[in-house]
């Protein structure tokens, strides 16, 4: 009986399957060069998430940080399998396309980092990988062709996502000038990027002289207080004097839905914790990602619920005492200190799994679902937290106690905000929360 099923598990034809494609010296090549390029553009991302003013960019830069240290663990992988040790994946491949980086982080604001990131070098890097994709033999190298799909599958959402979101911004502004300076910058970073010989390597380079002059003669700094637009009327220190004690399931489930909504400060935490902490195993800058991404994704979870309510969310008060006293105020490993210890306080019953009964009892199916992610997205925090900060104190005891010691200091800060008499401001607000029945299903 001959076999109709497509030959070659349906990969390709015999023609295209003959086609020799890269070689693995040259598929190592480019491995090695997109595996930098992700990594310095979710470390460019980091460096400026406190510095993002609009709270929108905040929230698709948390996601793309985060796919893009999945990015670049998929490429650590794939390297690792093609007979090519030493690895040294962490050392930079090319010193132009490291100059074209120490360009990008210098952008100055956020219509700068946007077009460079997503006008100049996303739309390089998806264009070279489709070409990959295309050239490579289809059967010998199923396993790179596999994981290029993936990858770019998320990098063209990003590049729809900041097509639009760029849009937006020279809309919003003086579009004669914001216009100007996005094509002037993008031809900054392009010349740049040229001068690497582009993604692949493999393009006309200019030379150094012909280059115009370079922001990285000065050094960068970042932005280390969270910054908010001018929606936000009410960013203060903390986030005033909330209920306790004696309240209804339902008020007490308002008080943790705005409790979600604020936490946008964690996420501007992590961010220069990734930036800052230098000479870590790959491994924790990819936990550190994917964390920051659970915390921003806890914000939006509080914002479809004051959306849902007619509620604005960017007029009750936004705390960011929590990114920027850790952020100018302690090294590293005592900003994620902090963090592990007030998560590990939630483990405790009177915790997140309270947090998860309350919503339950309050009658709100959404906030239900809200508390039971966010109940396993912190479960997986203070393991991720253990995981890297036992080797840096030795002990939980040592943990504990320096936990214990930057939490008075940043208490401190809290008690003075929460003095002034403005503090008092929760009870007018939730005066204005929609009733359970007075709430219409979503559309």
């Amino acid at each position: 009986m001959n076999s109709t099923a497509p030959p070659l598990a349906g990969l390709c034809t015999y023609a295209h399957g003959g086609e020799p494609g890269y070689s693995v010296e040259r598929t190592v090549q480019l491995l090695r060069r997109y595996l930098f390029v992700e990594s310095q553009t979710m470390r460019c991302l980091a460096a400026h998430l406190n510095a993002v003013p609009e709270w929108e960019v905040k929230c698709g830069l948390s996601l793309h940080l985060w796919q893009d240290a999945e990015h670049c663990t998929w490429l650590r992988n794939r390297v690792k399998e093609m007979r090519t040790p030493p690895l040294h994946l962490d050392r930079i491949p090319d010193p132009a396309l490291d100059a074209f980086f120490q360009e990008l982080i210098r952008s100055r604001n956020t219509l700068e980092l946007l077009t460079g990131v997503y006008r100049v070098l996303k739309p390089a890097s998806i264009a070279t990988m489709q070409r990959h994709l295309a050239e490579a033999n289809p059967l010998v190298d199923q396993p790179t062709r596999r994981l290029l799909r993936f990858i770019l599958l998320e990098e063209e959402e990003q590049l729809t996502w900041g097509d639009a979101t760029l849009r937006s911004l020279t809309q919003n502004e003086d579009n004669r000038s914001s216009v100007e300076n996005r094509d002037s910058w993008a031809a900054h970073l392009q010349a740049y990027l040229d001068a690497a010989g582009g993604i692949a390597a493999d393009g006309d380079r200019a030379e150094e002289n012909e280059l115009p002059p370079a922001r990285a003669e000065e050094p960068f700094n970042p932005i280390r207080t969270p910054q908010r637009d001018e929606r936000f009327t009410r960013v203060w220190q903390s986030r005033g004097r909330l209920p306790n004690g004696d309240i209804s399931a339902a008020e007490r489930n308002w008080f943790q839905l705005y409790m979600r909504l604020t936490e946008m400060h964690v996420p501007e935490l992590m961010a220069l914790i990734i930036y800052d902490w230098d000479d870590q195993p790959w491994e924790f800058y990819h936990d550190m990602a994917r964390q920051l991404w659970d915390e921003a994704r806890h914000a939006m979870m509080g914002e479809i619920a004051f959306e849902l309510r007619g509620l604005n969310w960017t007029e009750v008060p936004h705390e960011i005492s929590f990114g920027e006293f850790p952020n100018t105020q302690l090294e590293p490993a005592d900003r994620h200190c902090l963090l592990w210890g007030i998560e590990q306080g939630l483990m405790k019953p009177e915790g997140k799994q309270l947090e998860y009964k309350v919503a339950r009892e309050s009658g709100d199916p959404l906030s239900t679902t809200f508390q039971d992610f966010d109940w396993a997205d912190e479960v997986l925090h203070t393991q991720i937290g253990r995981r890297w900060l036992l080797p840096e104190f030795e002990s939980m005891e040592a943990m504990q106690q320096r936990y214990e010691e930057v939490l008075a200091r940043f208490q401190a800060i809290l008690d003075q905000d929460q003095a002034l008499p403005r503090a008092e401001w929760w009870d007018a607000f939730y005066q204005q929360v929609p009733r359970q029945e007075e709430q219409q299903a979503p559309d």
